[in-house]
């Protein structure tokens, strides 16, 4: 085997199991919501936020079996139907990728984007869960869900993008 292949699947291997931990520590983070009184019935989905941040600011292509192990996980974690968050995250995943960006002239209009792939990959889960329960879940927790995610999507954007200019700074 050439060590040049070797090195790749290496390098491939320890940046997806880097960008697995700062996924598994965002979610981590957002069950640790949850234990404040403010968060009690849904707290923010940190990991969306962070996998929309990863495939479009930073270009990061996530693994498909990554995030069905974030979802399997995520499920395991908050009691949900098995398998709902993994395919909550892989049409976030589908339509981030496929969506197209060409009249996007900075990113102004980055919320707008997060917001449209936000709520159309959660109405999709949302319809799998009312076919696989056969029933209507209460709207007032999904509607806090969705308000609280996109509130706090700015702040996550405006820290990382801190981080990142605080990085290139010392770097100069």
């Amino acid at each position: 085997m050439n060590t040049s292949v070797l090195f790749d699947i290496f390098s491939n291997f320890s940046k997806n199991l880097f960008y697995f931990i700062i996924l598994f520590i965002s979610l981590n983070i957002e069950s640790s919501l949850r234990f404040l009184t403010f968060f009690e019935e849904a707290s923010p989905s940190i990991l969306s936020i962070m996998m929309y941040i990863f495939l479009r600011e930073l270009s990061i292509n996530l693994s498909n079996l990554m995030l069905f192990t974030l979802g399997i996980l995520y499920d395991v974690l908050f009691a949900e139907n098995i398998g709902t968050s993994s395919l909550f995250f892989l049409v976030i995943k589908y339509i981030t990728q496929h969506i197209n960006y060409k009249y996007i002239n900075d990113n102004n209009e980055d919320w707008i984007y997060f917001t449209i792939i936000f709520i159309s990959s959660f109405f999709i889960k949302f319809i799998f869960i009312i076919f696989l329960n056969m029933k209507i879940p209460d709207f007032n927790p999904i509607l806090f869900h969705i308000g609280i995610t996109l509130i706090i999507f700015p702040f996550i954007v405006v820290g990382i993008k801190f981080i990142y200019f605080v990085t290139k700074l010392i770097k100069n």
